[in-house]
């Protein structure tokens, strides 16, 4: 168990070569532990057990809130940096508690050599400690400075992907989607009065029920949890982003795909079929989407030698976690060996939905027999686009189509989600529909029931209802001075 009572430190910053590093403080102790810090020992009151101390400290305007203070910074008598110094005073603040910033010089070793300064506290009576991932914003959501979608969305926006991924994180952060949650919330509440002001009082309410007005609310209610699904499944969406594999026998134009998409000679291109011996991944954005399209070896039953039957092994690893599959088949050749990569695929897939059939190099002219193969069963069940990397706009058409297939929408009124949130919004609409049942069925009681499992499906999205195993799960993923 963390303990909540004492004070933590962390650098708040990257590692590295920069112009500034910051080292974050926050906790009870915060401000006697920042002026332990700017007063060399052998000057030093102990203002840590004299509260008075710390308030004169304050009133002289040594160390002023929301004032940037700038001074050396000790460990003992030694200076070991130089910066500015901000205090914010719980509960303005951004844990709710008192927290101090020592912002001094960037690099690897001096906000490491002050961080050590903070941590050596320890030995002069003060309860410090390093923080662990997340636990300042982890705070913030225990002193009810945010709910659990904002403290979420903080990670997202650090770890955005793409522009569209950071405005939806920062719209969480801003309470969009705890607003709709809200809204929802207070529906069911609503919902939740009038049944049971009618268990209650069945003679004075009988009109709820019997006009058809419970019915409409409830399916009104469904209705904003469907829509709230909807757009969070969007907010995964650009949160996680989109795996794209690209496969295919050898030679079919995998390489010179994966580089047009990127911009870059990315892969190596040659007219040797099996070049692609090892997985290549490039990250870039489709329709605000961040994506990851990943070459792989050619699919073919029989590999030249073991490297590439190893690659042709690890290319199919890479199928197992694509949400979208590109089948590539060069349309200026003869291509059977098209349908032994489309055997592959189906042995992951029974019946693969998730893949598109690319016709590459429609700027040569095109074989017949591969026409006819393309033409009939089983690779006519298929979408199929045709592409060139050699021609100007050869690529649109594919541009277009991979943003229909990855469902991309209007990134304006999306916010950032995860997998828990869609888990929990589905429980509640499924709860939704199962009092629906009920209620058609006359029996209030386990209406009344369903509905509060949906109220409390939001809950654990919010954090209303929570453990500290799923708290420990979520900040994990923190950075340590977030």
């Amino acid at each position: 168990m963390i303990d909540f009572t004492d004070s933590i430190a962390a650098i708040a910053t990257p590692p590295g070569r920069g112009g500034i590093a910051i080292i974050r403080i926050s906790g009870p102790e915060a401000l006697a532990m920042a002026y332990a810090l700017t007063t060399p020992q052998d000057q030093l009151t102990d203002a840590r057990s004299n509260s008075a101390a710390l308030q004169e400290l304050v009133a002289s305007g040594k160390i002023k809130p929301r004032f940037a203070h700038f001074g050396k910074f000790y460990d003992g008598n030694e200076v070991v940096d130089e910066g500015v110094l901000l205090y914010f005073k719980g509960p303005h603040s951004y844990t709710g508690e008192d927290v101090v910033e020592l912002q001094g010089h960037g690099g690897n070793v001096v906000p490491q050599r002050v961080l050590s300064a903070v941590l050596k506290l320890t030995a002069r009576g003060f309860k410090v400690r390093q923080a662990e991932p997340g636990e300042f914003t982890r705070r913030a959501f225990l002193n009810g400075k945010m709910d659990l979608t904002a403290a979420e969305a903080v990670e997202d926006l650090i770890s955005a992907g793409s522009e569209s991924a950071a405005k939806a994180a920062l719209a969480s952060l801003n309470g969009a989607f705890a607003e709709r949650l809200t809204t929802l919330t207070a529906g069911l509440t609503d919902f939740r009065v009038h049944l049971e002001a009618c268990l209650d009082f069945p003679e004075e309410h009988e009109d709820f029920f019997d006009s058809g007005k419970a019915g409409e609310q409830l399916d009104s209610l469904l209705s904003l949890a469907d829509r709230a699904s909807e757009i969070a499944a969007q907010g995964v969406k650009l949160n996680e982003g989109a795996r794209i594999v690209l496969a295919g026998q050898p030679n079919a134009g995998k390489s010179s795909l994966l580089n047009a998409l990127a911009g870059a000679e990315r892969a190596i291109v040659t007219n040797i079929p099996g070049t692609t011996r090892d997985v290549l991944t490039v990250n870039l954005e489709i329709g605000g989407i961040p994506v990851t399209i990943t070459d792989t070896a050619g699919l073919r039953d029989s590999p030249s030698d073991e490297i590439e039957a190893i690659g042709i092994r690890r290319a199919l690893d890479e199928l197992k976690k694509a949400d979208l599959i590109l089948l590539m088949v060069d349309s200026s050749k003869p291509a059977y060996d098209a349908l032994e990569a489309l055997g592959h695929i189906k042995k992951l897939f029974d019946n693969p939905t998730n893949l598109l059939v690319i016709k590459s190099k429609v700027d040569l002219k095109a074989d017949v027999e591969t026409e006819k193969l393309l033409a009939s069963e089983p690779l006519n069940q298929y979408q199929q686009i045709a592409t060139s990397t050699k021609v100007e706009d050869g690529l649109k058409e594919l541009r277009h189509k991979l943003s229909e297939a990855l469902g991309v929408i209007p990134s304006e009124g999306v916010f950032s989600a995860r997998r828990r949130h869609l888990t929990e919004l589905s429980e509640c609409a499924a709860a939704l529909k199962r009092a629906r049942e009920m209620l058609d069925l006359g029996d209030l009681v386990l209406t009344a029931r369903e509905v509060a499992l949906a109220q409390e499906h939001l809950g654990i999205i919010t954090g209303k209802v929570t453990s500290d195993d799923i708290l420990g799960i979520i900040f994990s993923t923190f950075c340590i001075g977030k």
